[in-house]
């Protein structure tokens, strides 16, 4: 009974160790439709050197961090509001970040 009791404290705590260690990778925004339309929509303002960083940052290579962390926020300016971009949208742009956020914004 110890040997199973040890045995099951030594596997535990490796999981533990392991998973500490682990690293989280962030996937790249590459989706062949979407990442085109938030390089054009989004990326002068709230890209690297961009005005508005401040209030989000899109970086197409930490896709968990930039997009889908603030997917919410995005959606609420982007479809709800309807301010951002500030030059604004097409209803065929809207309807697009539409479907794309309606399938679970996927990155690829």
């Amino acid at each position: 009974m110890r040997k199973i009791i040890f045995a099951f404290l030594f596997a535990s705590g490796c999981i533990i160790s392991l998973s500490r260690c682990k690293k989280s990778a962030d996937s790249e925004f590459d989706h062949s439709v979407m990442r085109p339309w938030f390089d054009k929509n989004c990326k002068s303002c709230h890209g690297t050197g961009g005005s508005n960083r401040g209030a989000w940052s899109y970086d197409a290579n930490n896709y968990e961090s930039s997009i889908k962390k603030h997917i919410s926020h995005i959606y609420q300016e982007v479809y709800l509001n309807k301010t951002m971009p500030p030059s604004g949208l097409s209803q065929a742009e809207r309807d697009q970040f539409k479907a794309w956020y309606d399938a679970g914004y996927p990155a690829k």
